[in-house]
């Protein structure tokens, strides 16, 4: 009779070194502050524009996504990239 050997493990995800789940994290808890500002707390703040600067939001905007890059090209593993959910199958 054979001996049983388990099958190989699949990664299935991604394996983030702690520096970019920091700033993942970072990036969420901006998010969720955005949120928290932009939403109004009163009935009669709903009814108040709030007034921000394009190029203000623009910026803000662009800095997540430099943030998401850093982290989505630190999910490189020996120059070759790590498979996506879309790869699994």
């Amino acid at each position: 009779m054979k001996a049983f050997k388990p099958a190989a493990m699949t990664l299935r995800g991604y394996v983030l070194h702690e520096e970019q789940y920091r700033k993942l994290e970072q990036l969420r808890d901006q998010l969720f502050l955005m949120a928290k500002v932009i939403y109004a707390s009163t009935e009669e703040e709903e009814d108040v524009l709030l007034e921000v600067r394009r190029s203000n939001l623009g910026q803000l905007l662009e800095d997540f996504g430099l943030r998401v890059d850093e982290v989505v090209t630190a999910l490189q593993c020996d120059g070759h990239r790590l498979q996506t959910p879309s790869q699994w199958h």
